[in-house]
């Protein structure tokens, strides 16, 4: 039994962590915080946030730690 997550094709995080953003739009999130919740990577999860933030999807409301907040 592996204690890893399962691999997502490419392209189906994005989708659940925007999900989870639009849910919470009051808070801003952190990578670590969103691994916990969706179970993937936090690594992967803060290159995808970094990536909607620069085309403009998600606001990075913070550096350190990074938090990212949906954009209202």
């Amino acid at each position: 039994m592996s204690i890893h997550p399962q691999r997502m094709p490419y392209g189906q995080l994005t989708p659940l962590i925007l999900a989870h953003l639009r849910t919470y739009p009051h808070l801003a999130f952190t990578p670590w915080e969103l691994a916990k919740v969706l179970g993937h990577s936090h690594g992967t999860i803060r290159r995808i946030l970094l990536r909607l933030a620069e085309a403009g999807e998600v606001n990075q409301t913070s550096d350190d730690p990074a938090r990212f907040q949906h954009c209202n």
